[in-house]
């Protein structure tokens, strides 16, 4: 993997991060019983931000990192209990 696309994964990985740690604050202020869901939601989206860095740093492959990007949206197409929905949010390539 070139610089360039090493530095296009991490800012992958940087923008998942931004996504986590701003949405922390809102989980937050919600009742006990409503964070849950979205707090596994955030876990997997900074699982997701691992892979990315993983991929960055050569110990995974394109082919590896994509299929775990399908666990994710799956499993958050899962928490969220809409088939497609997470895919429709997260920026596609």
């Amino acid at each position: 993997m070139g610089a360039r696309r090493r530095h296009a994964v991490a800012r992958e990985a940087a923008f998942l991060d931004g996504l986590v740690d701003a949405q922390l604050e809102f989980i937050r202020q919600l009742p006990m019983h409503r964070r849950e869901e979205l707090a596994e939601a955030l876990a997997v989206l900074v699982m997701l931000a691992q892979d990315h860095r993983y991929r960055a740093q050569g110990w995974i492959s394109r082919r590896e990192l994509r299929h775990r990007i399908g666990r994710a949206l799956a499993g958050l197409d899962a928490l969220l209990g809409v088939p497609g929905t997470a895919a429709a949010v997260l920026p596609q390539r």
